[in-house]
């Protein structure tokens, strides 16, 4: 979350360099409910001493209201399918969310035609 709140930041002043509109705040979707309250709870706790620095970032930016923190259920965070291995439901389920489509298929105009793994294009 540090991470993309941190590139939010780079887009956000790359935007008015550019003096493109934007609305404030972004919205920045979490499915861990004791991130977003670690993120939004300015009181330390001892057993999130390790992440500490990464509680600042996102929680500064928080407070400035350049974030937005919303929860999403498991099953509709797409960004999954980039950071973790999937059963293959929930993995077709995700490309389909995303348009993702198979360019191997045959419905997709046959484009891999020559078992020599060569690709021809057309029929």
């Amino acid at each position: 979350m540090a991470t993309i709140t941190c590139e939010i930041q780079w887009l956000t002043y790359l935007l008015q360099d550019f003096k493109v509109p934007f609305k404030q705040p972004s919205l920045l979707y979490c499915d861990n409910d004791s991130t977003r309250y670690i993120a939004a709870n300015p009181v330390f706790h001892e057993r999130t001493k390790h992440i500490e620095i990464y509680c600042h970032v996102v929680r500064e930016k928080l407070k400035k209201g350049l974030v937005h923190l919303l929860p999403i259920s498991t099953t509709e965070q797409l960004a999954d399918i980039y950071t973790k291995a999937l059963s293959p439901q929930s993995f077709k389920s995700i490309c389909s969310k995303l348009g993702l489509i198979n360019i191997c298929s045959p419905a997709c105009g046959g484009i891999l035609k020559d078992t020599n793994t060569r690709v021809m294009l057309g029929s």
